[in-house]
């Protein structure tokens, strides 16, 4: 009788191994989830770094870097608003520098990052606002243009 129980309890112990050991090597889902890394939108020429709310509007200021070597295309500037507006029907602000070291932190910037600003578009339908500007070392138009 001890005989038979004893194999028994091997054959039991043999046929739970399996399972114990493959649970044991599924690795344990994580208490909390790790946060997921999305990408920003980017283009030829452009990627956005950041963008921040303006208090709790829910209305953005898009901080986009431009490459140093194309902040004289216009085209650049144009395929950067038309992918980060599209879907802002109502309210659309981005900034462009082409130094991220100068890509400004907060909604307001310091001088040092004004001076590296290349660009910036403001729309807003309420306040009946569209306009883009360049520093006017990128356009030389004063029409277009901001010094800095």
């Amino acid at each position: 009788m001890n005989k038979k129980l004893t194999s028994i309890a091997f054959v039991a112990l043999v046929l739970s191994w399996p399972v114990s050991a493959a649970s044991l090597s599924q690795p344990k889902p994580q208490a909390q989830p790790q946060a997921q890394q999305t990408q920003l939108p980017h283009g030829d020429g452009w990627r956005l770094v950041r963008s921040l709310e303006l208090g709790n509007s829910g209305n953005f200021i898009h901080m986009v870097l431009i490459d140093s070597n194309r902040d004289m295309d216009k085209a650049v500037y144009g395929a950067a608003l038309s992918k980060l507006c599209r879907s802002e029907p109502d309210f659309c602000r981005v900034r462009f520098w082409n130094q991220e070291r100068h890509v400004s932190q907060s909604i307001s910037f310091k001088d040092s990052e004004f001076k590296a600003l290349r660009a910036e578009y403001i729309f807003n339908r309420a306040g009946g606002v569209q306009q883009l500007l360049y520093a006017c070392t990128v356009v030389s138009d004063k029409s277009q243009c901001f010094s800095n």
